[in-house]
């Protein structure tokens, strides 16, 4: 008779990040122990490869509000008492701070990763600074941290949230270079300059400033379209996203063209000139990794999450951030090369990748964290 399985906890803050950043961990981890996932369902992929060899549990949405706060933190508790895994594994901020919060106290050994902290740090608001003396209280005793970028291990570090036994550092999430290989431009010489814009519709993320941009350059060159993708994003305050009325405005004004959220977006990659990423502060950009993989040259703001996959004039530009205007300098430079030198931007761009972040580093170091705690689980 064959040993029963190790189990597996996943918390996660929305499917999207399960079956976009996160399906290859999640799928090998599934390969190798029985896995649950908590999370917010809405239905998208309901039917995908996952759902077939993972048991997903719907446990709302990680809100500010106190109410549905405890609720979330309810419905976690439930699902990990009756699952009873052997290790729980975290992403974002808050499925990281409640699920600490439940595994400490049922005594589940939790693995979690700080996949950016925004204004986690310079936010004085209210839940800004619970955030940080919670974030202090929970990874006391959590096993291991992961960290996507220098930056945000060295201010945990700093702040002692964390300390130098817990610390694991991973190239973000890593990209997957077969799914994320150059594909055909299917365009044809259209005579079009497309921009391509890939984000929750948040503030922080720079749309604004994108748009700020597409405004400034649009008149000057009007056979350049600025293409965005993402869903409107309500998990977070009002104050820091984009509302209905403001997309629609800048729609019927012709700055941008929009697609909503796409389950797939590599044909839209393929068929862009460049991937613009203005946002404030990342953890490690997974839309910058997976353009960059498909051979794209890159505009970002120069900062954490940023900085260290685009080379400036080499795989692409940085500009300042939230300064809309930079962003428009950048996008003119990039419009004035040749397609020669865009294309070899994009190469040493996927060259990068290959060389730095193959998502198969990042699956082997979750890999060997679950083995290392098993082994050592009391």
């Amino acid at each position: 008779m064959s040993a029963q399985k190790k189990k597996i906890a996943i918390i996660e803050n929305h499917e999207l990040g399960i079956y976009s950043i996160r399906h290859d961990l999640v799928k090998e981890i599934a390969s190798l122990y029985d896995t649950m996932v908590l999370t917010e369902l809405e239905g998208t992929f309901h039917g995908g490869d996952l759902h077939e060899i993972i048991k997903f549990v719907n446990v709302g949405k990680a809100v500010l509000n106190p109410v549905k706060a405890v609720k979330y933190y309810k419905n976690i508790r439930k699902a990990l008492k009756e699952f009873n895994p052997d290790v729980c594994i975290t992403f974002t901020i808050r499925p990281t701070i409640y699920g600490n919060l439940v595994t400490h106290s049922l005594k589940i050994p939790t693995i979690s990763t700080i996949t950016g902290t925004g204004p986690l740090f310079e936010s004085k608001t209210v839940s800004y600074t619970i955030a940080r003396k919670l974030y202090k209280k929970v990874l006391k005793k959590t096993k291991f941290v992961f960290f996507p970028n220098h930056d945000d291990m060295e201010e945990f570090s700093k702040r002692k949230y964390v300390t130098q036994k817990q610390i694991c550092r991973v190239p973000g999430s890593g990209v997957n270079l077969e799914l994320f290989a150059p594909m055909p431009f299917t365009r044809g010489n259209d005579g079009k300059f497309i921009f391509l814009f890939i984000s929750r519709l948040l503030k922080d993320k720079g749309t604004m400033e994108y748009v700020e941009a597409a405004s400034l350059l649009k008149e000057k060159f009007p056979h350049t379209e600025f293409h965005v993708i993402g869903p409107f994003w309500s998990s977070n305050k009002k104050s820091l996203t984009i509302n209905e009325e403001e997309l629609n405005s800048w729609i019927e004004k012709k700055w941008i063209v929009y697609h909503d959220k796409q389950n797939d977006v590599r044909p839209f990659i393929a068929n862009a000139d460049c991937v613009v990423m203005p946002s404030y502060r990342e953890g490690m950009s997974n839309v910058l990794l997976e353009a960059a993989s498909m051979a794209r040259p890159l505009i970002a703001t120069d900062v954490t999450g940023c900085r260290e996959i685009v080379d400036d004039g080499i795989n692409g530009f940085l500009c300042k951030v939230k300064d809309g205007k930079d962003l428009a300098h950048k996008m003119e430079k990039m419009i004035n090369l040749t397609a020669t030198q865009r294309d070899e931007m994009g190469k040493r761009g996927r060259e990068k990748m290959i060389k730095e972040f193959d998502k198969k580093i990042v699956i082997q170091r979750y890999l060997d964290a679950i083995q290392d705690v098993l082994a050592n689980k009391n």
